[in-house]
């Protein structure tokens, strides 16, 4: 006896392969956060915070650098994308970090100056290439 595939089979074998591309796509992110952790130590900043979460929002690194809080969001590609890693922080996402980031501020009773950074890194097979963008957007543009 045959066995054919039904619509219900196809439909699940495609639900574990999002699955499994979602954690790998996890896994490259938090990698590439540890690396972006491990840069900015490298280079005299302070790590605050990891992952710090304001409501539904995610700040994924706040440091201390020069007298500024310096609020980081980490992108990180394999290089087969056609855009930048930066380029992922649109409109909305930096409308979060501004958010967060107030939220934050007022959590800790901080009165410096805060910074808005990116780290884009590229995994390649000779390495990260990591991009620090400082200052990559500031909130009187929003």
């Amino acid at each position: 006896m045959i066995m054919s595939k039904t619509k219900d089979d196809s439909s699940t074998q495609s639900d574990l392969g999002s699955v499994a591309k979602q954690r790998k796509a996890k896994a490259l992110g938090a990698a590439g956060e540890q690396e972006a952790v491990e840069y900015l130590e490298r280079n005299n900043y302070l790590i605050l915070e990891r992952n710090y979460r304001a409501k539904r929002y995610e700040i994924d690194i706040i440091a201390f650098k020069d007298d500024e809080i310096v609020v980081v969001e980490v992108k990180t590609r394999t290089g087969n994308e056609i855009i930048e890693p930066e380029e992922a922080v649109n409109h909305r996402k930096r409308q979060m970090l501004i958010w967060a980031a107030d939220k934050y501020v007022h959590e800790k009773n901080r009165h410096e100056p805060v910074r808005f950074d990116i780290i884009s890194i590229i995994e390649g097979n000779n390495g990260p290439e990591i991009k620090h963008l400082k200052n990559a957007f500031n909130v009187m543009s929003y």
